[in-house]
C-alpha cells in the first residue's frame, strides 16, 4: 500500500491546502483518491495537483522516495495535517 507521512502543510494562494512529504511503496499521482488518517479516523481526500518542486519533470506524478508536495481537496477545515498519513488503498 502506498502511503506518505505529512511532514508539513500550508495554505496556498488559490485557497487550497498543500502538504509535503515522501511517498513510500509507490508513486502518487494527480487525481488519486486517498485516505487522510491518524490511525483511528480517516477522511477521503484527492490530489488536485502535484506541485512543482526540485525540477521534477512530470507535472502529474510524485515518485516514491522523493520529496513531494500536493494540493489536496476534501481535507476537513481546521484539521492539523502535519503528522497524519495519506494512504492510497481501500483500507486505512
Amino acid at each position: 500500500m502506498t502511503w506518505m507521512l505529512i511532514e508539513d502543510s500550508f495554505p496556498i494562494p488559490s485557497g487550497g491546502i498543500a502538504v509535503t512529504g515522501r511517498p513510500h511503496d509507490g508513486d502518487l499521482t494527480r487525481g488519486d483518491r486517498l485516505w487522510l488518517t491518524d490511525g483511528t479516523t480517516r477522511h477521503p481526500v484527492t490530489i488536485a495537483r502535484v506541485l512543482h518542486i526540485c525540477g521534477r519533470r512530470s507535472p502529474d506524478v510524485a515518485p516514491a522516495g522523493l520529496n513531494a508536495a500536493f494540493e489536496l481537496t476534501g481535507a476537513p477545515p481546521g484539521l492539523t495535517l502535519t503528522g497524519l498519513r495519506l494512504l492510497l488503498g481501500d483500507t486505512a
